[in-house]
């Protein structure tokens, strides 16, 4: 009996590992499959009119991401890496953002995201705590979500969409080399696994375990592979007219700390007033790229925001440094504004153009020209974005108070971050 319960145990033993052999090989294939089954979506995309896909969705994600970080100067503009910082010397303040979005599975596009910033002033503060004069606290979060266009590509089908589809095959293949040859490696050093490297243990459930574990890495490390040697693929033949997206912005900004000011109305003691200057804004960005004529960025934007009488320079309160005399008020104070960014072909340096409405009590026109600069690492991805700016103030001679009418041009410098992993 006993001799008989042993030859059914190696039985059993001898089904399993077949099956398990079996499982392997179909998990090796799968992987195969899966990538193969993404290159030949895109291949397949029609060509008829020059549009669609030459790249995966997930290829594409990471493309737009060093694209579009190729300008990033102040909290409005997109930023596709998991963390950002924008810092504007004109307003003394930094913001410190966080992205939400977590990549699916699957070989899909970003079609959504939550961005929580944190903002604060800080040139203000500092200086105030050595001049000794008025501190204007400022410290808030921000909370937005962005919607995502669906991206596009514009190509000459008779020639650059046959040589992304030849180049791509030949990633495939080479993937696929890398992939067996990784499998080989790995099933090489489990059967020199034996039972004594792994006292009480099953050495097969060990196995099995090293086995399950090792193709849900590889599939996801050579997934990601495709993803970016595609992306790179693109940007290193240019074998594109034009790529195109589009993105819309929803968000608020909620102070933590209140803005005080010290107001003597009407002949009486100084007393404290407070804003909370709460602001909700929308934003609207058109991206345009191509390897000949370089990258446009068009941005529409309406906000409004809590202002008072001391930010919104009424003319009839009179002081400065956190101290004034006359009517204090709150009021709210919408806002639209249009900004153009061109960063011309194979450069790090572009031009911006942004006028500013505001109406209300405080309805100054503002603009503002910049010269944004990009500078890259060794891998051509942007790693840091500076603008140097001109700023000028009223343009529409809003009657203001003196010290703040005295200032209409000011030189201002934004600095753009971007952090940590892309969000693919």
């Amino acid at each position: 009996m006993g001799t008989g319960f042993i030859r059914k145990y190696l039985y059993l033993l001898a089904g399993f590992c077949i099956t398990a052999n079996a499982a392997r090989a179909q998990t090796a294939e799968q992987i195969f499959a899966e990538i193969s089954r993404v290159n030949s979506r895109v291949v397949n995309a029609p060509c008829a009119a020059g549009t669609g896909l030459l790249i995966s969705n997930k290829a594409m994600n990471i493309f737009l991401a060093n694209q579009v970080s190729s300008y990033l100067s102040d909290n409005d503009d997109l930023s596709l890496y998991k963390n950002y910082v924008t810092l504007n010397a004109a307003e003394g303040s930094i913001a410190i953002s966080h992205n939400f979005h977590q990549p699916v599975d699957s070989d899909d596009r970003v079609r959504s995201f939550w961005v929580i910033s944190a903002r604060a002033n800080i040139a203000n503060s500092y200086a105030g705590n050595f001049t000794g004069k008025y501190i204007n606290n400022q410290l808030g979060v921000a909370l937005q979500k962005t919607w995502m266009g669906k991206p596009g590509a514009i190509y000459d089908c008779a020639n650059q969409k046959i040589e992304m589809d030849a180049d791509r095959a030949i990633l495939v293949q080479n993937i696929a080399t890398a992939i067996r040859t990784r499998i080989t490696a790995f099933e090489n050093e489990l059967a020199a696994l034996n039972a004594n490297d792994i006292p009480g243990q099953e050495l097969q459930a060990v196995k099995n375990t090293q086995r399950q574990n090792f193709y849900a890495e590889l599939r996801e490390e050579y997934l990601q592979k495709f993803s970016q040697a595609q992306s790179d693929l693109l940007v290193n033949t240019n074998n594109y007219k034009w790529v195109k997206d589009a993105w819309t912005t929803v968000g608020i900004y909620a102070p933590i700390i209140p803005q005080k000011f010290e107001v003597a109305d009407g002949g009486n003691d100084a007393a404290s007033r407070y804003n909370y200057p709460f602001q909700v804004f929308v934003t609207h960005t058109r991206f345009w790229d191509s390897p000949k004529t370089g990258r446009f960025f068009l941005t529409f934007s309406g906000k409004v925001s809590v202002n008072n009488s001391v930010q919104g320079g009424d003319p009839n309160l009179t002081g400065s440094d956190g101290r004034y005399a006359g009517i204090y008020r709150n009021y709210l104070t919408p806002s639209i504004s249009g900004k153009m960014v061109y960063i011309p072909a194979d450069s790090h340096v572009g031009v911006s153009f942004k006028p500013e409405k505001n109406f209300g009590p405080y309805h100054a026109v503002n603009l503002i020209t910049g010269i944004p600069i990009v500078l890259i690492d060794k891998k051509g991805v942007p790693m840091l974005n500076f603008e140097p700016q001109i700023i000028f103030s009223n343009i529409n001679h809003t009657p203001l108070r003196d010290e703040v009418s005295r200032n209409e041009i000011f030189v201002g410098l934004t600095l753009g971050i971007p952090l940590s992993k892309i969000v693919y």
